[in-house]
């Protein structure tokens, strides 16, 4: 049982790591081959344009609810925590990326030679939380280069009804004010539960 809830959990982060890759990688990719089509004469500024900050309103900010506003990658790395990684020596590779995705807790410090150093994105189970407490300097004093997904089933992150993780997420946002926390909202939470049902067959 505790192999399956833990196969359940990998499962769901690497949906919603997925639906990021998607949203952040493809937008600019395009933008650039459309220029590559385009006459020399205004080029830079068209690519200047197509580099704006984009929306992404299946996320929001805690606590004001603001959409995810990211600058689209070109490149991203989605870093496992596996300990595969480990021997790798890819971590000069995966900084060079645009965008670096992380999944809970995943420590870089001390293994940069294997995973790197940057998280541009870390997406975080709403279990996990407790683990990312433990060591309040590392993920949330330090990493102020870091973007924080949380996902989690709706009583639990929870606006209105001020669910027990969305609670917990409050207080580190008093704590750490430059920290930037982002819960994903129930449409898209749904569409992560559709796709694991689709790769699983299973519906949680």
């Amino acid at each position: 049982m505790q192999v399956l809830s833990r196969l359940f959990f990998i499962l769901v982060v690497l949906c919603a790591c997925g639906i990021l890759y998607f949203l952040l990688c493809p937008r600019l990719c395009s933008s650039l081959c459309w220029l590559s089509c385009q006459p020399r004469e205004g080029k830079e500024d068209r690519l200047a344009q197509s580099l704006k900050t984009a929306r992404f309103e299946g996320y929001i900010s805690v606590p004001d609810g603001k959409p995810l506003a990211q600058v689209p990658c070109h490149q991203c790395a989605v870093v496992s925590s596996s300990g595969q990684m480990l021997g790798s020596r890819s971590g000069k590779e995966i900084d060079a990326k645009d965008c670096v995705l992380r999944m809970n807790q995943a420590p870089t410090l001390g293994y940069e030679e294997d995973v790197g150093s940057r998280s541009t994105l870390r997406v975080v189970s709403h279990t996990s939380i407790p683990l990312l407490l433990r060591n309040q300097s590392y993920f949330f004093k330090q990493s102020c280069d870091t973007t924080y997904i949380i996902w989690g089933p709706p009583r639990m992150m929870s606006r209105e009804k001020i669910g027990l993780v969305y609670r917990t997420l409050a207080k580190i946002k008093e704590m750490y004010p430059a920290v930037r926390l982002y819960t994903l909202t129930e449409q898209t939470m749904a569409r992560c539960d559709e796709l694991f049902q689709l790769e699983t067959g299973k519906n949680r």
